[in-house]
């Protein structure tokens, strides 16, 4: 687990700093692209423009916490340490709005291989969302891009 993963146990939802949500959510974010064997330039592009217009963020802090996230999470960081620290720290509809972002970044390509798709199913799981919510949270997604997968 990251090193400032660890204060998080021992903290409220109200005393955690923005950065440290943030840093969270582009972990997941990264993670998530990872999870195919590919990490290409269309999921780097897709997880900074969110860090940019849903995590509102100006271009160079954007930037700066996506390659130190990036940095961060070279020692490739387990999933399930991440999506438990998220649930600890987020509410239901923050945790919806992260995944929406997941299906953002896996979508980017503008296809879903087997591993993404296993992807998806494991984090409905671990984010304790019913098929439905999984299911109207990717449908969205799919909208917002305009595609339909």
């Amino acid at each position: 687990m990251f090193n400032f993963l660890e204060k998080f146990k021992t903290k409220e939802i109200d005393d955690i700093n923005p950065d440290e949500k943030n840093s969270l959510i582009v972990s997941v974010l990264i993670e998530s692209a990872k999870s195919d064997g590919e990490f290409s330039k269309a999921e780097i592009d897709k997880i900074i423009s969110i860090i940019k217009n849903k995590l509102k963020l100006e271009d160079k802090p954007a930037h700066d916490l996506f390659y130190k996230t990036l940095e961060l999470n070279q020692d490739n960081i387990e999933m399930y340490s991440i999506t438990k620290d998220i649930r600890d720290n987020f509410d239901a509809d923050e945790i919806k709005g992260i995944v929406k972002y997941i299906w953002y970044v896996v979508l980017s390509d503008g296809h879903l291989d087997d591993f993404e798709a296993a992807l998806m199913r494991k984090l409905t799981g671990l984010f304790h969302l019913t098929g439905k919510e999984a299911a109207e949270i990717k449908s969205a997604a799919e909208n917002d891009l305009g595609i339909k997968i």
